[in-house]
């Protein structure tokens, strides 16, 4: 640990660039291979033939004749949204676990 000038202690780390993840220093270059290299998760294309909610990433409505995505976990975005988020991302954005 380290002591910054306001006399508090800290863990030397980063925030990943890839997942947003703060990962200690120790562990970047094995994180960042790691999290360069995991595959996204692929989707189908689809048009929406009826609403359907709510986009989770910008929060707007799903209309009928909307491009989309559908996730396996069969999570639905707006395909625009879903592509931005996965420039960043590699994970559904409501199971990021998975």
């Amino acid at each position: 640990m380290e002591l910054n000038n306001l006399g508090f202690f800290y863990v030397l780390g980063f925030k990943c660039p890839v997942c947003s993840k703060f990962v200690p220093s120790d562990e970047m270059d094995l994180h960042l291979v790691m999290c360069l290299t995991k595959p996204r998760i692929t989707y189908n294309e689809d048009v929406l033939s009826k609403d359907a909610g709510e986009c989770a990433i910008c929060l707007e409505e799903l209309q009928q004749g909307d491009t989309i995505a559908r996730l396996p976990c069969l999570c639905i975005y707006h395909k625009g949204c879903i592509d931005e988020w996965f420039e960043v991302n590699r994970s559904c954005p409501e199971h990021p676990s998975d």
